[in-house]
């Protein structure tokens, strides 16, 4: 699979048709679980999260926060749910950002995803990518895997999603398409997307994409039984400590519509670390990729008012 790229990638702003699709998103979600937290219920090794602009390492019981990155180890799976019953497995190398309406913000990795609500509303969860959004619908189960490459845009970037069970609704961008191109995923057919191409769909997965598949994935997800669950924890074990450039340079130049959105604007979000002076020497050094940041680290100079040419009679 891809490695995993730290370089900072000279990315545009996400379309403006991938922000506003958000917002549907989010506006039409039921109201019940509208704030059903993610919590780690199983991890063969620890995880690193990134909580607002602090970082911390956690293990299975770890409740989550709302926008928490979480990025997995070199090996093992991760089990993940909410309190709604929806069941995320991050495979290893896997960045994602979790938000509370059971949206799935992947940078780069491997998902299984299932939809497994046991309330009445729920929220269907979404996965989105730099190339679309994944909607999933009810009962329905996907692995979707997310390929980075170094070159600068999001040029040489495939997403792989195989619909396990259920429908599935896949809305990806096309190179100079007005608009989001919408393709059905019935159960056990095969979507593949790279940057500025037409969706391909398959009757079955490629040989390539279950090569690369962590095993795990192979079984179906279960939610985890309370009674085998470590004890939930609110706070983190460890003290966490402040991210540095190096922590969150993928997802600072990253396509992601979270990257600007109104809500997870990760300008507003890590600006505190600007105080810093290694990390606002490297953002300095990145404004090219970095264009959001320009006006917090060089702000306009106030405008003068003008002399008033009335005087008192």
């Amino acid at each position: 699979m891809t490695s995993r790229i730290r370089s900072v990638r000279q990315t545009p702003r996400p379309p403006s048709w991938l922000v506003a699709l958000c917002i549907t998103i989010v506006s039409s979600l039921a109201p019940s679980f509208a704030h059903a937290d993610w919590s780690v219920v199983q991890a063969d090794a620890p995880v690193t999260v990134i909580h607002d602009a602090s970082l911390y390492q956690a293990g299975a019981g770890q409740r989550l926060g709302n926008a928490d990155i979480v990025e997995t180890a070199s090996h093992g799976i991760v089990q993940i749910q909410d309190d709604a019953g929806n069941l995320l497995a991050l495979g290893a190398q896997t960045r994602v950002l979790l938000e509370r309406n059971a949206r799935v913000s992947l940078l780069d990795g491997w998902v299984k995803l299932a939809h497994a609500c046991s309330g009445a509303p729920c929220l269907k969860p979404v996965v989105e990518t730099s190339l679309g959004v994944t909607l999933l619908g009810d009962d329905a189960s996907i692995i979707v895997a997310a390929l980075r490459s170094s070159a600068p845009s999001t040029q040489g970037d495939t997403d792989m999603i195989f619909s396990e069970s259920g429908t599935s609704q896949l809305l990806s961008r096309v190179s100079g398409g007005p608009a989001p191109v919408r393709t059905g995923l019935p159960q056990g057919q095969f979507a593949s997307q790279s940057a500025g191409a037409a969706v391909k769909v398959a009757p079955r997965p490629s040989s390539a994409f279950l090569a690369d598949m962590p095993v795990a994935f192979r079984d179906a997800l279960r939610p985890l039984p309370a009674a085998q669950r470590a004890p939930v924890q609110d706070k983190p074990a460890n003290p966490p400590r402040a991210v540095t450039y190096d922590d969150v340079s993928a997802w600072l130049a990253s396509a992601l519509p979270v990257r600007t959105r109104a809500d997870t604007r990760f300008a507003t979000r890590f600006r505190s670390r600007l105080s810093d002076a290694a990390f606002r020497r490297d953002i300095d050094r990145n404004l090219a990729a970095l264009t959001e940041w320009r006006v917090l680290l060089y702000p306009p100079r106030p405008r003068m008012q003008r002399a008033s040419h009335f005087t008192a009679r």
